[in-house]
């Protein structure tokens, strides 16, 4: 059963006196351990330091360097190396991350792939709503590349699969939503405590695609929830989320190539809004 359905993993660890006899000092000496114990910290050192690492970034992406590809990719290549030096020295598990070995690859997969289909039928939706609330339209000349040749277009995907689909999980899925989970599980219950980790981590995700601009921001703050939940619903299997945000972008690529997705006709001087 998916962890998001399991029963709370933390108890609080007050004492339940067993009689009335029991002595002042026991139960004082109890009720100043206690609190101590439900409070706290209930990530692990690789966590913390990985996220307070993903809280920088995002602070500079957002600050100053939203347009900044050095930054922007140096930051999840940064934290994708110091997750595998952690990996290497024993400071976090592959199961921690939630890349633990599957126990039917077969069925990862096929839950991934129905799940990028539901992305793909709400993706009309995820524009619609962005559309009410940004009337300029998103600036993706960053991918012109991708239309002037099958090579360059190729390589794109590549590259997409890297940095999107494995890297970006990996921090926003990996690390952050499931620090900010572990983190507040000791606070609320897990299902809340997993919603708001969910969407801690899409609103990650949506900053450090400012470079496109506040509508792209929007849609993909609303895709990265659905991530999150297919993350949650998996038992935390990061396996499948890489393959559903691997499939989506391949298939955003080559309809952006084709120019038939509704961004992609760059030359247009009144893009669609």
């Amino acid at each position: 059963m998916p962890q998001f359905w399991s029963p709370k993993r933390w108890s609080t660890g007050w004492p339940t006196p067993s009689c009335s006899c029991q002595s002042v000092d026991f139960i004082q000496d109890d009720l100043s351990v206690a609190p101590a114990r439900s409070f706290q910290f209930t990530m692990t050192k690789f966590q913390q330091t990985a996220l307070l690492l993903t809280v920088a970034w995002l602070v500079a992406v957002a600050v100053r360097f939203r347009r900044s590809t050095v930054v922007l990719v140096g930051g999840l290549v940064t934290i994708g190396l110091y997750t595998l030096v952690a990996i290497a020295y024993g400071g976090v598990t592959l199961n921690e991350l939630g890349l633990s070995t599957t126990n039917s690859w077969l069925m990862t997969l096929g839950f991934a792939t129905v799940w990028w289909g539901l992305m793909f039928a709400y993706s009309p939706v995820a524009d619609r709503i962005a559309t009410r609330i940004v009337a300029e339209p998103p600036t993706l000349k960053t991918f012109r590349a991708i239309q002037e040749s099958r090579t360059k277009l190729i390589a794109g995907i590549i590259v997409a699969w890297a940095l999107g689909g494995i890297l970006e999980e990996m921090v926003f899925r990996g690390i952050v939503l499931k620090s900010v989970e572990s983190l507040l599980n000791g606070w609320m219950s897990e299902p809340l405590a997993v919603a708001v980790a969910i969407c801690t981590a899409a609103n990650g995700a949506g900053i450090i695609h400012l470079y496109q601009g506040p509508r792209a921001v929007i849609i993909i703050a609303q895709l990265s929830v659905l991530f999150g939940l297919l993350f949650a619903l998996s038992g935390f299997n990061l396996w499948s989320v890489m393959f559903c945000h691997g499939l989506y972008d391949t298939v955003a690529f080559i309809r952006f190539a084709n120019k038939t997705s509704r961004y992609s006709d760059l030359d247009n001087d009144s893009p669609a809004r």
